[in-house]
């Protein structure tokens, strides 16, 4: 993640030049003075909006990241106690800028500890570290649920659920789940990776990319693939069970289904069995 983008700096430069110009046209052209200053006031509200996230971000980015919410991370997050100096580094930004730009809260807006939060951010972080120009993929924040489930109607300790990747809503966990995705690091399992890997869309992906993916669902849903049977269920879910896979136990991915990490690690741009120590 960055303060601003490339793209979006032309596209202010150039936003804010086609303001500037109908407003000296209008002039000239119809004697109005109020052109000019209608086209000043329109580019001060365009750019009071257009940079009220940069301006957000590079101020979460003032003060490096706690000493202690670094330790925090460190004792929680493989991925991260693994990465060199430089990617630590990019890694707490991610991390600030994230806090900084979604609400983590509970089911009731309630107040969630910095601690459940501080992993939320190290999931996203991890999952975009290969990808500088990806953003999260979902908009509207993060809701906790107490326990371990909810049900499809979003009641707390019923049916099944441990996270969902809502398409028109927030990103949703369950406080147990979190807590257990990173306990054991290197168990292939992390509701983070899992629900926002629900969020990426493969109907972009290259053909022979997708045939892997579908041959190694065939397998799951015979029982015959070394990742969990969870897997099996659909190929969204064989993709949301193999990013789990891939950024917490890629050696044995990397052993069964080379193809498979290969394509993950075209996907993800990162060589997770590298990174892992």
């Amino acid at each position: 993640m960055r303060v601003i983008y490339k793209i979006d700096v032309v596209f202010l430069w150039v936003y804010s030049v086609i303001i500037v110009f109908i407003g000296v046209v209008g002039a000239v052209s119809l004697g109005n003075i109020l052109f000019p200053a209608g086209a000043l006031l329109i580019e001060t509200i365009y750019l009071l909006l257009s940079l009220r996230r940069p301006y957000r971000r590079r101020r979460a980015l003032k003060q490096p990241l706690p000493a202690p919410w670094k330790t925090f991370l460190a004792e929680h997050s493989l991925f991260y106690k693994s990465l060199d100096k430089i990617g630590k580094k990019r890694f707490e930004q991610d991390v600030q800028i994230f806090l900084s730009d979604f609400s983590i809260e509970g089911t009731r807006r309630q107040a969630v500890d910095l601690e459940a939060k501080l992993l939320v951010a190290a999931g996203a972080a991890a999952l975009l570290h290969g990808r500088s120009t990806w953003e999260p993929p979902f908009q509207d924040g993060v809701v906790i649920f107490p326990g371990d489930r909810f049900d499809r109607h979003y009641r707390p300790g019923k049916g099944h659920f441990a996270g969902m990747a809502t398409r028109k809503g927030p990103l949703l966990l369950t406080e147990t789940s979190l807590g257990e995705s990173f306990r054991d690091p290197r168990d292939g399992y992390n509701v983070i990776y899992h629900e926002m890997a629900h969020y990426f869309d493969l109907a972009g992906a290259s053909i022979p990319w997708r045939e892997i993916f579908s041959r190694e669902w065939r397998k799951a849903s015979e029982g015959r693939s070394f990742l969990r049977d969870y897997a099996g269920t659909n190929e969204a879910e064989l993709f949301a069970v193999a990013t789990e896979a891939f950024f917490e136990s890629p050696w044995e991915m990397k052993k069964q289904s080379p193809e498979l990490y290969d394509a993950l690690k075209t996907f993800f741009n990162l060589d997770t069995v590298k990174i892992l120590k």
